[in-house]
């Protein structure tokens, strides 16, 4: 009748065993649908026995598997701040190409406004001597073509400067958010970090956590911000790469244009020069032979003046001899051979006096038309000289932009040309 106290002890410990009620999982909550009954007859009774007296409250986190699900998420963070790493790392490098390319293009575009000035001034320089009728000359048009090619290449410039500056700009924009966002996963790496290293038993794991923030985003939107971001940032380090291989190749294939023009056009002055500078010879060669010329002829015209000059003296004295012969009394005053000689003598030295005078007029016809001559040449040669100044004044002006170290330098060479209303003149310009 009596139960053994043994068998009773194990019947109130049977009955009084701790029943744990069915956990869900992370699915269930957020459906919020019943899971089938095989799903939650959890054996949890075994699990407590095999605790022996430990803490039950950690039996969900054993079984939902909580601690492994915060690693996971924190190598999976990790993993993407990597990612957002090395996409700033490669944005940096990008922005560092990009500004250092833009310097560049920046000092191609200053180099050619300030080509431009000088080509504005050579331009100016040749088109002053229009009056010479030099407009249509090959080095006007070497000119015109390569100031109008100078122009061309700034206004390419100007325009892919502020392409490039667009994409500078980009990637600026996208390394922020890229760094804002690098800065967001540290923090939640740490954050998560603290939750795996939790301890119950710390003084400060009663202090507060710190203000909740409720607005939460789904795991497929965070993975779709993560992927859209690094994608966004590898396009635009892409389209910036290519943007920059193409300006450097657009920068040096206007050096080389704009350079080959420019040694045309240098070839062209040094052509006009030689060939003004032998005109200039040629033209002094000239003068100096017609001078030679007028030498020759005043010679000969004082040469001829001073046979006139005797004749007209002897024809003087044989007149006055010929009066004081004729001056004999009655039949002394005959036509003797005295007579006859004085008078044929007379007439001698009056036809050579009308001879020598016509000598002496044609003498001095070809004196003047030797000295008309020779002021043609000395004006010929006066404006072939102010052209060939000129022309070496632009020469030296077109060679100043090679040869220049900065903006002062080049500047300091070019010329002052008057006004509109002022003389055109090659050499006033110039001065």
């Amino acid at each position: 009748m009596w139960n053994n106290p043994a068998e009773q002890d194990n019947q109130q410990k049977s009955g009084s065993r701790l029943i744990l009620p069915a956990l869900y999982d992370c699915k269930s909550l957020s459906l919020s649908r019943p899971q089938p009954q095989r799903d939650q007859a959890l054996k949890l009774n075994e699990l407590f026995l095999s605790l022996q007296g430990n803490n039950i409250a950690r039996i969900p986190l054993a079984i939902r598997n909580t601690m492994g699900h915060l690693t996971s998420r924190h190598m999976e963070v990790s993993h993407w701040q990597a990612l957002i790493y090395e996409s700033i790392r490669r944005v940096e490098r990008e922005v560092a190409c990009v500004e250092q390319v833009k310097e560049m293009a920046e000092h191609c575009l200053q180099e050619r406004q300030l080509y431009s000035q000088l080509l504005s001034d050579c331009v100016a320089l040749s088109s002053s001597l229009c009056s010479a009728g030099l407009r249509q000359d090959q080095v006007f048009i070497k000119l015109k073509k390569e100031e109008q090619l100078n122009n061309e290449s700034r206004e390419v410039l100007q325009k892919q400067i502020a392409l490039l500056l667009e994409k500078l700009s980009s990637l600026k924009t996208i390394r922020s958010r890229l760094q804002v966002d690098f800065q967001d996963k540290m923090e939640a790496i740490k954050l998560t970090t603290r939750c795996i290293t939790f301890e119950v038993e710390t003084p400060c794991s009663y202090f507060p956590a710190g203000p909740i923030k409720p607005i939460h985003v789904n795991y497929d939107k965070w993975l779709s911000h993560c992927q859209c971001l690094k994608l966004t940032a590898d396009n635009l380090v892409k389209d910036s790469s290519s943007c920059r291989g193409n300006l450097q190749f657009l920068i040096a294939n206007i050096r080389n244009t704009n350079e080959r023009q420019r040694c045309s056009t240098g070839e062209c002055l040094r052509r006009k020069i030689h060939e003004l500078t032998k005109f200039n010879d040629n033209l002094k060669m000239d003068r100096q032979r017609v001078k030679h010329e007028i030498s020759d002829l005043t010679k000969d015209a004082q040469r001829v003046a001073n046979h006139i000059q005797n004749c007209d003296s002897r024809l003087h004295q044989t007149s006055h001899l010929l009066d004081i012969l004729n001056q004999r009394p009655r039949l002394e005053l005959c036509l003797d051979h005295p007579h006859n000689y004085f008078t044929l003598e007379r007439q001698d030295l009056v036809t050579m006096a009308a001879g020598l005078q016509s000598v002496l007029q044609r003498s001095q016809q070809n004196l003047g038309m030797a000295c008309k001559h020779l002021t043609f040449i000395e004006d010929k040669l006066a404006r072939n000289t102010e052209i060939l100044e000129v022309a070496k004044r632009c020469q030296s002006l077109h060679q100043s932009f090679r040869l220049a170290v900065n903006t002062a330098v080049v500047l300091s060479n070019r010329p002052r040309l008057c006004g509109a209303g002022q003389s055109s003149s090659p050499l006033t310009d110039l001065q």
